[in-house]
């Protein structure tokens, strides 16, 4: 350790009997050196350099950055648990992205913890987590225990924490439970016999989203289907507002498969559609769900990550905007642009500044679907569009199946819509075509599809 960093440590420590410390550790570093051979040293030195810019870009001038065995610590000047909490988990976010867009350190994960230590306790921690040398591997000691991925326990991590979740800090929000409808979206037939065990959804199929400005069914939003008595139910309405994140996870995990199946059968086919996939916020949440849910969009080839959209659902009010930007940014490298499923007439989208948003999307409420359109009501969908163009987002309404609401909507400036009246879900993501308000309004007899055209 430095004289300077040495004075700048002793000053941060001065008169406090315990400090709030941040800690991040890199997991699976011996796999990449075992695959890179030679290359390694440069590998390894991508890795702290880039992590130790990250993290100055975050800390306050009176926090101290060490780098340490197997990763770093950081002491925070203030006094502040929650607020070393949101960023250590916005540092490991931006981190994990970057990881995870390198060809050569995509296996890398950097996992990161806060908390309150003795002062004590912390002067022991960084004086059994210095290397001898600034490229120093993480020595294998009897103090080190091994971790999953063969990587070796830095000093600090001598006993395994739980995984982090925000359950404290942000309120989880349920699906949404089946509630019977004036008008339904009508299915011939009951629901497929079940042979085993299944999921709560029947299948996964393809919405068809039209967009206002330039006359064309441009997207393809891929959702989970259940049949009750002949109506049916999409999305997180299928699980029946089940509490237990798990079905949510599986929901979300089984939505990213089928969308990348859709998207090899449309290109077989001789098109590309841009698809767009919902996940719950629960399953972003944290850094290791995120990981995990990311593991499922991963094998997306580069290319064809253009044509994928995500949707997060879900979105807590509670949510920290630390958190929020966090999860957002994360998942831009995944697809072309991130949307933000919230209530409709929500006022509150100032939370989602400088997260990066192109779309924020709402559920037509029923009553709009069943009834004229007051002014009151325009007015709300216009204050919407005018609170998303602050944020340089669009807006879209889902589930829409009346022809007034959408010549309103319109009027106020919302560009997308889907729904019923757009056009029927299909097993496959349809292809891009046109599409004109006086065939939704009119659609024809026929079913005439208008005839198909390519996305740039």
């Amino acid at each position: 350790m430095s004289p300077e960093l040495r004075q700048k440590l002793k000053k941060a420590l001065a008169g406090r009997s315990s400090v709030d410390m941040g800690q991040f550790q890199f997991l699976n570093l011996e796999r990449v050196k075992a695959r890179a051979g030679s290359d390694w040293p440069r590998l390894r030195e991508k890795v702290y350099e880039t992590s130790t810019q990250f993290i100055e870009r975050r800390i306050e001038p009176d926090d101290v950055m060490l780098r340490v065995q197997g990763g770093f610590l950081i002491i925070f000047g203030a006094a502040d648990v929650e607020a070393a909490d949101e960023m250590v988990a916005a540092i490991s976010g931006e981190l994990n992205s970057f990881f995870l867009g390198q060809s050569d350190l995509t296996e890398v994960r950097a996992e990161g913890e806060a908390r309150d230590v003795p002062t004590s306790e912390l002067l022991d921690i960084v004086a059994r987590s210095q290397p001898h040398e600034p490229d120093a591997e993480p020595e294998r000691s009897r103090a080190s225990e091994p971790v999953r991925g063969g990587e070796v326990a830095p000093p600090w991590r001598a006993a395994p924490t739980k995984e982090r979740d925000d359950e404290e800090r942000t309120r989880w929000v349920e699906g949404p439970k089946p509630e019977p409808r004036a008008r339904p979206s009508m299915i011939a037939g009951a629901a497929p016999a079940s042979s085993g065990p299944r999921p709560s959804w029947d299948d996964i199929v393809f919405k068809p989203c039209w967009d206002s400005q330039k006359s064309v069914i441009s997207h393809s939003l891929c959702v989970a289907r259940k049949v009750i008595d002949g109506f049916a139910y999409y999305g997180r309405e299928t699980l029946s507002g089940a509490a237990d994140r798990d079905q949510h996870r599986q929901l979300d995990r089984a939505i990213a498969l089928a969308a990348q199946r859709g998207f090899q059968r449309a290109r077989a086919a001789g098109h590309a559609s841009m698809i767009v996939v919902p996940v719950h916020y629960d399953s972003l949440s944290s850094v290791s769900r995120r990981m995990e849910y990311f593991s499922v969009l991963h094998p997306i080839p580069e290319p064809a990550r253009k044509f994928f959209l995500l949707r997060v659902d879900g979105i807590p009010d509670g949510a920290p905007m630390a958190q929020m930007q966090e999860v957002f940014r994360s998942m831009k490298h995944f697809g072309a642009y991130v949307l933000a499923h919230h209530s409709f007439g929500s006022k509150r989208l100032d939370r989602f500044e400088s997260c990066g948003i192109g779309v924020l999307s709402a559920e037509t409420p029923k009553r709009l679907n069943d009834g004229s359109v007051s002014e009151l009501d325009l007015l709300s969908c216009v204050e919407w569009v005018a609170a998303a163009r602050s944020l340089t987002a669009e807006t879209c309404l889902t589930q829409i199946s009346s022809p007034a609401l959408v010549e309103a909507a319109m009027s106020a400036g919302i560009r997308y819509f889907s729904g019923p009246i757009i056009g029927k879900e299909t097993d496959q993501p349809a292809p891009a075509r046109r599409l004109g308000l006086a065939e939704i309004l009119n659609p024809p007899a026929d079913d005439d599809d208008g005839g198909t055209f390519e996305i740039d």
